[in-house]
């Protein structure tokens, strides 16, 4: 079955402001870049087509880089109508599948993604919720569906609910290197700490954590 990966990336420059407390606008930069860095790496080691899509030119640049396409995020309303045009957008070029995956999810792995694409296609879709069961990770589903996307506070019930309500069932996936994502500067320091036990990656390499 044709899957496309799919990457919403608001800005590199802009993004990331709730870690504003622990690191300055260049290095929640470079922090991001390296984010999307590994997510394109992973999307690339799955061997499917990747889409990023945002408005952020750097984003779309690493993108093409990095062999990925890359969406001009055209549509008002943020985060959900842009990724119901990116699903759209990948049916039409072939997709029967959509892996939509935030790129902020530092221990992502290659074994994730084909867990998540295995139990959407037994189910019809997938989720994976973040640390606290309230947003989402990653989501699979019927490229171009009527189903609709609930990203924002919630979000892990609230897509739960779409599928029913579009008839999808929806396998619930927790792993977690699935789950935990960097979004409050709490988290920049547990992944500082893991990092500085582990040396296995390299996110915070060099930048400061003022907590």
């Amino acid at each position: 079955m044709s899957v496309v990966a799919i990457i919403p990336v608001r800005s590199l420059i802009d993004g990331k402001t709730r870690l504003a407390p622990v690191l300055d606008g260049a290095e929640r930069y470079k922090f991001s870049a390296r984010l999307l860095a590994h997510t394109l790496r992973t999307t690339a080691a799955l061997a499917v087509n990747t889409m990023v899509v945002s408005r952020c030119l750097e984003a779309r640049e690493m993108a093409h880089a990095s062999g990925a396409h890359n969406l001009f995020e055209v549509t008002r309303g943020g985060l959900n109508p842009a990724l119901n045009r990116a699903s759209k957008v990948a049916r039409a070029r072939g997709a029967a599948r959509i892996l939509v995956l935030p790129a902020d999810l530092p221990f992502v792995c290659l074994d994730d993604l084909h867990t998540l694409i295995w139990h959407a296609g037994r189910a019809g879709a997938a989720i994976a919720p973040d640390q606290l069961r309230d947003g989402t990770n990653a989501l699979c589903i019927p490229a171009g569906h009527s189903f609709r996307f609930r990203f924002g506070v919630g979000s892990f019930f609230r897509h739960q609910r779409e599928a029913g309500k579009v008839g999808l069932d929806m396998a619930v996936v927790c792993r977690p290197s699935l789950a935990f994502d960097v979004d409050w500067p709490n988290d920049f320091s547990q992944l500082k700490a893991l990092e500085e036990l582990n040396r296995g990656t390299h996110f915070t390499a060099g930048l400061k954590n003022t907590t």
